[in-house]
């Protein structure tokens, strides 16, 4: 007589990040991370929301997603007085472990709880931050949520180091990056050509140094500057000034042709963040050839070699004038990753660790 399968641990995916009208890199890194792990059959998953309303996104993205109909606000508000338990019936069946890709969700619960940081800027950038979210992470602060964790799970050794998560098992998974083949698509209404403009792909934030990108036009007119990925549904920036100048072009929301196609025919990508957890574009762009300008903080410093980095807006200015005045210059700026970051290789490592935890495995 055979034996019984043994069933797979069965992990529950919460969804709630999804529920933002916007792509960010947490919603990229949460749909690339949630298929590789289906991929891999390590889990059984249970992949879950709660919300007032149905999400049509979540639905689109994943239909097997089960709707938890619970005002989020309501559920907050009790989580006040002692972050409560959840629910009984909140799982149909007990899973072995939670997974929260942010660190927006949370619960006091006696299965074991994994939760992802992406990075910390609400503790570093705070001015960053909307008003109703830097309440939010005033009441739920970082140091209060991990006491709630099994693991953690982060993008890269510089947020790995902080002493924030000493004594609570870690991995580092790294980011992956899967850009479209080919060409990518010109985005409508778009009239520069290949190597007729540098490109920014970011939202109006102020730790993203757009000020340096618009200095830079103001000092070279005949160069153009392009600033994608503005997010017209996030109006956490909307006072942020922006300059009317004819070299300097904003494009809002592209899609992942159009940023492919960006990428290709920049002359290069200035990825000048003043704080990143990984910053994702840039990956994307070593996949695509494009040369980079980078900030150099410590994440593109741990990930990237032989790369071209710039402290002040005048190093900026004199890497601008170099990649204008000479092409050979512009080769060097191609820079070369310190590993290979796939989402196979995120999630697998992410899988690993969810179980090494779980058995008590070191």
């Amino acid at each position: 007589m055979q034996k019984p399968l043994k069933s797979l641990p069965l992990l529950a995916i919460d969804l709630r990040p999804f529920l933002t009208p916007f792509e960010s890199g947490v919603t990229v890194y949460l749909a690339a991370m949630v298929r590789e792990i289906k991929k891999a059959g390590i889990f059984d998953l249970d992949l879950f929301y709660q919300a007032r309303k149905k999400s049509q996104r979540i639905s689109k993205i994943f239909p097997e997603a089960r709707f938890i109909p619970c005002s989020n606000t309501i559920f907050h508000l009790k989580c006040l007085f002692g972050l409560p338990a959840l629910p009984s019936k909140y799982f149909p069946q007990r899973p072995d472990a939670i997974w929260l890709p942010d660190r927006l969700p949370f619960y006091r619960s006696k299965i074991p709880l994994f939760m992802t940081i992406h990075d910390f800027v609400p503790e570093e950038f705070s001015g960053t931050l909307s008003f109703k979210s830097l309440i939010w992470h005033k009441i739920f602060s970082l140091h209060r949520l991990l006491g709630l964790c099994s693991g953690v799970l982060v993008p890269s050794l510089s947020i790995g180091y902080s002493p924030r998560i000493k004594g609570i098992p870690s991995e580092v998974t790294y980011e992956g990056a899967n850009l479209l083949g080919g060409r990518g698509k010109r985005p409508n209404g778009f009239n520069l050509g290949k190597g007729d403009f540098f490109l920014s792909i970011s939202p109006m934030d102020p730790r993203k140094r757009l000020k340096w990108v618009f200095f830079a036009a103001e000092k070279f007119p005949r160069a153009h500057f392009v600033i994608a990925g503005n997010k017209q549904e996030d109006k956490r920036f909307r006072f942020f000034r922006r300059p009317t100048l004819p070299n300097l072009h904003f494009l809002g929301e592209i899609t992942e042709e159009e940023k492919l196609w960006l990428l290709k025919n920049a002359v290069a990508l200035l990825a000048l963040s003043e704080y990143e957890g990984f910053d994702l574009p840039v990956l994307e762009a070593v996949k695509a050839k494009c040369q980079v300008i980078m900030s150099g903080i410590p994440v593109h410093i741990e990930l990237y070699k032989r790369a071209t980095v710039v402290n002040s807006a005048d190093e900026l200015f004199g890497a601008i004038y170099l990649a204008l005045q000479n092409k050979k210059y512009v080769k060097k700026l191609l820079i070369r990753p310190r590993g290979k970051y796939t989402w196979e290789g995120a999630a697998k490592r992410a899988s690993l660790f969810f179980l090494r935890v779980l058995f008590n495995k070191n």
